[in-house]
């Protein structure tokens, strides 16, 4: 009978010594047989807690797979770090595992109710249909491409397929931390999307001045609104939102987001000082119940209001919220707002949490002072409610003050950046900095969303030209 050839020792690793083990050994890569085709990696790895170490070994049909896992073996074995998985283990992650692991790291690391859901929907409209089979180790640009390609279908805004190609990116860097894809490989490099225009001088962020809606127009939908959903309306769809016309103009001329709108409460407006305190936002995850999480980037501002709007609307709502007679002064609606303010201030002090005080200290829902509610419910409307609405009242306006009418291609989240540049920067004079601080927002992203390098000049240009 024929011996068995040997292999052959292509490399080795530096001499290493375990507990409970009387020889050193090391890492050992050998060649394939005479006759046969197949590399070969031998090292120790740990069994369990406790236990002896294990011999394992690694199979690699080329040697410069086979060098690859021998470098990570010994790179492995010297930070004390996992050894390289047998080849069931690796097939087993593919990239819908791996989409698995990047919704719960983002959960672990804090991501927001909506930031997950438009994750969890990129994940399951476009990535697994497309590339969820597919081996991690395998995962290559020509995948990434059938994404974008199917995504481009569906998604027709630039920004909608960079968020795609950014989820892409976030999970290749997942893949990369966990091991599960070896560096050297970037399954997004050469992708490219189509790049939208820009107009000279301004960022991919830059708001269109024909989506900042006129003053006139937002004083049209919220006074239409209060016509509709006031006392006097006669469709019961609409005067379940009976301050719908004030929450357009807290929107309009304080630029709140419309999660910061639902989540005021009367003790958050401060009629002494002329500004509301916006300090939470109110959430409605899909298939939950809402709920009152923090402001946007954590960031508490004051903004302030028209006192009109502060005395004439919210005025009366806080008497009512607070139990007030109609006819009580300000000062004693302030003196109630304190008392309930450190009446949760003193709750919070008593609880471990130390970041708890009375803006944030936790209230059931249905027991909060809202300003603005649906009644059938008692609490903030869900968005698409409120978005209904507002398409009816704009309705509204177009047919019976069709010179104010909202325009179809302005949203109901662009009253924020009528409050940024025509009310705070244009009417108020403020500057870019303070307006930053009364939107609750970073500098560099107000001068993105609205300034243009050089529209100073081209306006002095046009002014010029039209005298000759």
């Amino acid at each position: 009978m024929a011996s068995r050839g040997k292999s052959t020792l292509l490399a080795q690793g530096k001499e290493r010594r375990t507990a409970g083990s009387r020889w050193p050994w090391r890492v050992r890569l050998y060649g394939p047989t005479p006759g046969g085709n197949g590399y070969q990696v031998i090292f120790k790895a740990p069994a369990g807690e406790g236990e002896p170490w294990k011999r394992v070994l690694r199979r690699a049909s080329t040697e410069e797979v086979a060098r690859k896992i021998f470098a990570q073996a010994e790179a492995a074995l010297d930070t004390e770090q996992s050894t390289p998985v047998g080849a069931d283990v690796r097939a087993a992650r593919t990239v819908r595992t791996l989409g698995e692991e990047f919704l719960k790291d983002s959960t672990e690391r804090g991501k927001g109710p909506r930031t997950m859901e438009q994750r969890e929907s990129r994940l399951r409209a476009h990535i697994l249909p497309t590339i969820g089979d597919v081996p991690v180790t395998k995962w290559r640009v020509e995948h990434s491409r059938k994404v974008m390609e199917k995504g481009s279908k569906t998604i027709f805004s630039t920004r909608g397929r960079e968020d795609l190609r950014g989820q892409l990116a976030a999970m290749r860097k997942l893949a990369w931390r966990l091991g599960w894809l070896d560096r050297s490989i970037d399954p997004l490099d050469g992708l490219e999307i189509g790049r939208a225009n820009v107009l000279h001088g301004a960022t991919a962020q830059y708001v269109d001045p024909r989506l900042r809606p006129e003053t006139r127009q937002v004083k049209a939908m919220a006074d239409a609104a209060d016509r509709l959903c006031g006392p006097e309306g006669t469709d019961p769809l609409m005067t379940r939102l009976p301050l719908f016309g004030t929450k357009i103009r807290v929107a309009g001329f304080g630029g709140l987001r419309l999660g910061e709108q639902n989540a005021l409460r009367a003790i958050d407006v401060f009629f002494d000082r002329g500004y509301v305190h916006v300090n939470g936002s109110w959430t409605t995850p899909r298939h939950a119940t809402g709920f009152r999480g923090p402001v946007k980037n954590h960031t508490l501002h004051e903004v302030p209001l028209p006192k009109s709007l502060m005395h004439e609307e919210l005025l009366p709502r806080v008497k009512e919220l607070l139990g007030l007679p109609a006819t009580a002064s300000l000062q004693q609606v302030v003196n109630a707002q304190e008392e309930e303010r450190q009446r949760r201030a003193d709750l919070a002090a008593r609880e471990k949490d130390r970041s708890l005080a009375w803006w944030n200290y936790p209230v059931p829902p249905e027991d909060e002072l809202w300003l603005f509610v649906d009644t059938v419910t008692g609490l903030p409307v869900k968005p698409e409610m409120h978005n209904d609405r507002w398409h009816r009242v704009r309705k509204w306006v177009d047919e019976h003050d069709p010179d104010n009418a909202w325009p179809r291609t302005i949203v109901y989240r662009n009253l924020r950046h009528h409050a940024a540049t025509k009310w705070f920067h244009e009417e108020l004079g403020e500057s870019w900095e303070v307006v930053a601080q009364y939107l609750g927002d970073k500098l560099t992203t107000v001068l993105n969303h609205y300034v243009r390098a050089g529209e100073d000049a081209l306006r002095d240009s046009v002014s010029k030209l039209s005298e000759r």
